[in-house]
C-alpha cells in the first residue's frame, strides 16, 4: 500500500480555523499524498467544507443536545420553589398585577355609570342598592387579590435568598471536589461529539483516526472498536494538547470539571496506539500516570517558517504607534489564568511602554472588558490596545514590529509543563520574550537565552525583566533570529517527527510528495454536473477537450443511468444523497484539481440533502477560488405562469393542474435563490433566454457522425413516424397520439410510439424513421429534435416565431401545432420531395450549430474568466 492510499481522519472539538496545531499537522500528512480529512465543529451552526493546505476540512453542525439537556435540567433544579412561594416567572407576577388593576378600573367605571343613572332618576333604587353591595364585594375581592399577589411575591423574594445561597454553597463545595467526577454526567458533550463524528468516521473507513485533545479521544477509540467488528484495523493517535489534569481553573472550568475531563482521558488513553503531546514534561507525566507502553512523542507547536513572509499589516501600524515607542505584546487566549492582568499592572512601572493584547477568540468578551476596566482604574488605558486576532498563518508576520513578547501565565500544573505555541511565534517574529517562571518555559528560555523569566503574578518583577530586555534589545534579538535557534524551533523538524510516527504506525515510510500540501492549478479544469441531462455535459466536455488544447473537462451524473448516456464520473442516487465518503472524495478531488464548475439544473455538485440547491456549494467554491456558473436545461427554469401568457399551446394553461403547480413552486424557489447569485447562467435552448435575465445560450451538442444514417427518407410506401417524448405532458403527446394513431389506422403512416428506452436503442429508431415528431407545446427544440435532424429525418415540431428569430440561420423543422398536426403529416407524406429537402438540411444545420464547436465558443469566455453575468448585451447570440 502506498502513501497515497493512506486515509487519515483528524478530529477536534472546534472549527479548526484558529487551531494552528491541527492545521499544521494535517498539512504535514497531506504533503505525503495521504488523504487527510479533518472533522471540526461548525461555529456558525451550518455545515461547511474547505480545502486547507491539501487537507479537507469538514465542519459539522453539532446540536449538542445532551449538553443542552443537562443545562436545562440543572437550571430547572435550581429554579424550583415550593408551591405558592413566589412566582416562577416575573412575567406571571406582572400579568396578575395588571389584571387586578384592570378589574379595579372596570369597577370604578361600573360605579360611575350606576350613580349617573340614579341621579337622572332612570334607575331602580332597590336595584341601585343591590348594585352598590355587589360592587363593594367585588372591590374587596380584587383588593384582597392585589394584596395576596404582593405577599406571594414578597414571600418568594424572601425564599429566593436562602435557595440561591444554598445552591451557591452546594456548587461551591461540589466544584472543588475532584471526586466523584463522572465525565458522562458532567461532560455529555463528549457523547454529543460521538453522535456527530462517530458515524462519519465509520463511513469514511480511515486507516488512522487522530484525536486532537481530550474531548474526542473517546470518539476515536470507539471508532476503532467498531472497525474491528467489520474486520478492519483502525489505528488511533491521541494528541494531548495540554496536561488535562492540571488545566487552569476559570469560569465553568472548575476543579471538578477538570477532573471529569481527566477521567475521560484516563478511560481511553490506554486504547490509543500512539500518543503525541507538546512538551517533554507532559510526555513524561502522561507515561507515568497512565502506564503507557511507550513514551509519547513530543511534537512542539512551533510556527511554520513560511508564515514569516505572509503579506499582512503589522501590529504597530494597526494601533498607530511610532517605531521608537516600546511595544509589548501578548497574543493568545484571554482568561484570568493567562495572567494578562499582571502585564497590565506592570504598565504602571513602565510609563513609556505600550501593551498590545491580541485577543483570542476576540475583543468582545468579559475577560477583555475586565482588562480594560483594570487599565482604566490604573490610569493606563491609553497604553493598552486590545485587538481582534488575525488568521493563524498571519500571526508571526503581524507581530514582527513589536519589541517584546509576553507569556505571563499563572501557576497551574498544565502551565508548569507547557511550551506554549506563542513562545515560538514570538521567536519567528524576531521578538525576545519575558515569561513567568513555569519550569518548562524557564528551562527553555534559560537554555536559549532569548529573554528573561519573572516570578509569576509579580507585576513589579515583570516590569523589571522587561526593562532588562529593552535595555539590551539588540543582543536579545540577535539570539532570537540566529539561524541555529530558528531551525531548532522550526515546524519542519516537528512535522518530520509526526511523519516518522505515522510511518512506524502504518508500516510504510511517509515521504513528502506535495510540498506544502498544495497542488498548484496550472491549467483550466471544468467539472459539469451532476445531471448530464441527455448526455449534454459529456458532449460539452469532450468538445472542449477536442477543440481547446490544455483544457480538461469532466461530466458527472448522479442518476440511475437508465438511459445509458456516456459520462466521465458517476455516482448513484444513494451516494449523492447519503454516502459521505463518496461526497467527500468528490469534494476533495474538486477542491484540489478543478478550476471551474458548472451546476446543472440548480442542483449542488457534492451531495444533496432535502431542500438543498447549488448555493450550498457556492461558499466553499468561492473560498477555494473556483469559478462557477449554472446551466439550465428546461423545466427547472421555465416559468409556467410566464410561459402560458406568451405561448398559445403552453402545457401550463391550467394553473391548477398538479404538474403545473409543482413546476411553478419549484420555479419560484429557484428564482429566489437566483436573486443573489452573481455567476453566469447558461441555458441550452434559445426560448429559455426569456426566463433568465442576462443569460447565455449554450447550444446543445450532438455527436453528428454517430447519427449519420444510410436509411433513405420517405421511400417506403407507408412511412414510419416516430414520437418518443421524454415527458409526455410537456411534449404534447396527448395531442400527438390520437392524430398519429388515426393516420396509422387509415394506412397513411406506421406510428412508432416509444418512451423510456435506452438512448442507444432510441438512436437506432431515429435513424430508421422517416418522420420524427418532437413536441407541440413548448415552442422550441431540444436534444431529440437535434438528433433527428442529424440523422437526416424529417423533423416536426412547434417552434415559436420569437425563437426562430433568435437563430442565426433557418431551422429545418416542419412547423406543426395541436391544431394542424394531421394536415402537416399528410402534406409531408404527399409532398415527399419538399419533405426530403427539409430532411436533407438537417445534418448541415446540426453540424453548423450543434456539433459542439458553438458550445465551446460560449464556454471559453467562462473558462477564461471573462464572463460577467451582468454584462450588457449578454443574452445569447
Amino acid at each position: 500500500m502506498t502513501t497515497a492510499d493512506l486515509r487519515v481522519v483528524m478530529m477536534v472539538a472546534n472549527d479548526v480555523t484558529n487551531d494552528s496545531r491541527v492545521r499544521k499537522e494535517a498539512a504535514a500528512l497531506a504533503e505525503t499524498g495521504a488523504e487527510v480529512t479533518v472533522l471540526g465543529v461548525s461555529a456558525s451552526g451550518l455545515p461547511s467544507r474547505e480545502m486547507l493546505d491539501g487537507a479537507l476540512i469538514v465542519r459539522v453542525a453539532v446540536p449538542f443536545a445532551l449538553r443542552e439537556e443537562r443545562k436545562r435540567s440543572r437550571k430547572a433544579r435550581r429554579d424550583w420553589r415550593p408551591p405558592m412561594v413566589g412566582y416562577k416567572n416575573r412575567s406571571t407576577y406582572v400579568a396578575r398585577s395588571q389584571r387586578v388593576k384592570a378589574e379595579l378600573k372596570e369597577l370604578k367605571a361600573d360605579s360611575g355609570h350606576a350613580i349617573a343613572r340614579a341621579k337622572s332618576g332612570q334607575g331602580n333604587p332597590v336595584k341601585f342598592k343591590l348594585g352598590v353591595a355587589t360592587r363593594l364585594l367585588r372591590r374587596a375581592r380584587w383588593q384582597a387579590s392585589e394584596r395576596a399577589t404582593w405577599v406571594r411575591k414578597g414571600v418568594g423574594n424572601k425564599a429566593d435568598s436562602p435557595f440561591k445561597f444554598g445552591w451557591r454553597a452546594y456548587d461551591g463545595v461540589l466544584h472543588r471536589l475532584p471526586w466523584p467526577a463522572p465525565w458522562r454526567k458532567l461532560h455529555p458533550e463528549a457523547l454529543d461529539l460521538e453522535i456527530a463524528f462517530g458515524d462519519l468516521i465509520d463511513r469514511l473507513e480511515p486507516d488512522v483516526v487522530h484525536a486532537h485533545d481530550m474531548h474526542v479521544i473517546g470518539v476515536a477509540t470507539r471508532a476503532a472498536g467498531r472497525a474491528k467488528l467489520r474486520g478492519r484495523t483502525l489505528k488511533v493517535v491521541y494528541d494531548a494538547h495540554e496536561y488535562v489534569a492540571g488545566l487552569s481553573q476559570y469560569g465553568a472550568r472548575t476543579r471538578r470539571s477538570i477532573a471529569a475531563w481527566a477521567n475521560h482521558e484516563r478511560e481511553y488513553i490506554g486504547s490509543a496506539d500512539r500518543v503525541i503531546t507538546v512538551s517533554p514534561a507532559i510526555a513524561t507525566r502522561l507515561r507515568r500516570e497512565h502506564n503507557l507502553r511507550t513514551e509519547p512523542v513530543v511534537v512542539m507547536n512551533t510556527p511554520n517558517p513560511a508564515d514569516v513572509s505572509v503579506e499582512v499589516s503589522d501590529i504597530r501600524s494597526r494601533i498607530g504607534l511610532a517605531s521608537d515607542v516600546p511595544l509589548l505584546v501578548y497574543s493568545g487566549g484571554v482568561t484570568r489564568a493567562r495572567g494578562i492582568h499582571t502585564a497590565v499592572q506592570a504598565l504602571v512601572d513602565l510609563p513609556e511602554a505600550h501593551l498590545a493584547v491580541v485577543c483570542v477568540p476576540g475583543v468582545a468578551t468579559d475577560a477583555v472588558r475586565e482588562l480594560q476596566a483594570q487599565a482604566a482604574e490604573l490610569e493606563v488605558q491609553d497604553r493598552l490596545h486590545c485587538l481582534d486576532p488575525v488568521k493563524p498563518d498571519e500571526v508571526v508576520a503581524f507581530l514582527r514590529t513589536a519589541d517584546v513578547g509576553l507569556i505571563p501565565i499563572l501557576r497551574y500544573p498544565s502551565h508548569e509543563m507547557a511550551l506554549p505555541n506563542k513562545l515560538f511565534e514570538y521567536a519567528f517574529a524576531g521578538l525576545p520574550v519575558v515569561v513567568s517562571d513555569m519550569p518548562s518555559m524557564k528551562e527553555f528560555v534559560d537554555y536559549t537565552r532569548i529573554g528573561e523569566v519573572f516570578v509569576a503574578a509579580d507585576a513589579h518583577d515583570l516590569a523589571s525583566k522587561v526593562r532588562t530586555v529593552l535595555g539590551d534589545l539588540d543582543n536579545y534579538r540577535e539570539r532570537v533570529v540566529h539561524p541555529g535557534y530558528q531551525e531548532e524551533v522550526s515546524w519542519s523538524g516537528q512535522a518530520k517527527k509526526l511523519r516518522q510516527l505515522y510511518g512506524e504506525l502504518t508500516g510504510r515510510p511517509l515521504e513528502i510528495t506535495r510540498p506544502g500540501g498544495k497542488i498548484v492549478k496550472t491549467g483550466r479544469h471544468l467539472l459539469l454536473g451532476p445531471v448530464n441531462s441527455a448526455g449534454q455535459a459529456w458532449l460539452w466536455a469532450t468538445a472542449l477537450e477536442r477543440e481547446v488544447p490544455g483544457v480538461k473537462a469532466e461530466s458527472l451524473t448522479t442518476g440511475s443511468g437508465a438511459f445509458d448516456f456516456r459520462v466521465h464520473r458517476t455516482g448513484t442516487y444513494r451516494q449523492y444523497r447519503s454516502d459521505l465518503r463518496w461526497q467527500l472524495e468528490l469534494t476533495a478531488y474538486a477542491l484540489r484539481e478543478v478550476t471551474h464548475v458548472l451546476f446543472e439544473a440548480g442542483r449542488p455538485m457534492f451531495g444533496q440533502q432535502r431542500g438543498q440547491m447549488w448555493t450550498t456549494d457556492v461558499p466553499m467554491l468561492d473560498q477555494a477560488g473556483i469559478r462557477h456558473g449554472l446551466v439550465f436545461h428546461g423545466s427547472e427554469i421555465r416559468d409556467p405562469e410566464l410561459h402560458r401568457r406568451q405561448y398559445q399551446f403552453s402545457p401550463f394553461r391550467n394553473p391548477d393542474d398538479e404538474l403545473t403547480e409543482r413546476l411553478q413552486a419549484a420555479n419560484n424557489l429557484m428564482r429566489r435563490h437566483l436573486e443573489d447569485y452573481d455567476g453566469p447562467i447558461f441555458v441550452t435552448t434559445p426560448d429559455l433566454l426569456e426566463f433568465v435575465d442576462n443569460g447565455y445560450w449554450l447550444p446543445l451538442a450532438v455527436d453528428v457522425e454517430s447519427f449519420a444514417s444510410t436509411q433513405p427518407v420517405l421511400e417506403r410506401e407507408v412511412p414510419v413516424v416516430l414520437h418518443a417524448p421524454s415527458a409526455s405532458a410537456l411534449k404534447g403527446s396527448a395531442y400527438v397520439d390520437p392524430v398519429l394513431k388515426d393516420l396509422d389506422a387509415k394506412g397513411l403512416i406506421k406510428y412508432n410510439r416509444v418512451q423510456g428506452v435506452p438512448h442507444s436503442e432510441l438512436a437506432e429508431m431515429v435513424k430508421s424513421a422517416d418522420i420524427v415528431v418532437d413536441q407541440l407545446l413548448l415552442g422550441s427544440y431540444g436534444v431529440f429534435a437535434c438528433e433527428a435532424m442529424a440523422a437526416g429525418r424529417v423533423t416536426v415540431g412547434h417552434i415559436a416565431d420569437p425563437v426562430r428569430d433568435l437563430l442565426p440561420t433557418d431551422l429545418p423543422i416542419a412547423e406543426a401545432t395541436p391544431d394542424d398536426l394531421a394536415e402537416v403529416i399528410e402534406r409531408l407524406v404527399a409532398e415527399r420531395d419538399t419533405a426530403r429537402k427539409i430532411a436533407d438540411s438537417g445534418p448541415g444545420y446540426v453540424r453548423d450549430l450543434h456539433d459542439g464547436r458553438k458550445s465551446v465558443e460560449m464556454l471559453l469566455p467562462f473558462l477564461n474568466n471573462e464572463l460577467d453575468r451582468h454584462k450588457s448585451g449578454s443574452g445569447g447570440e
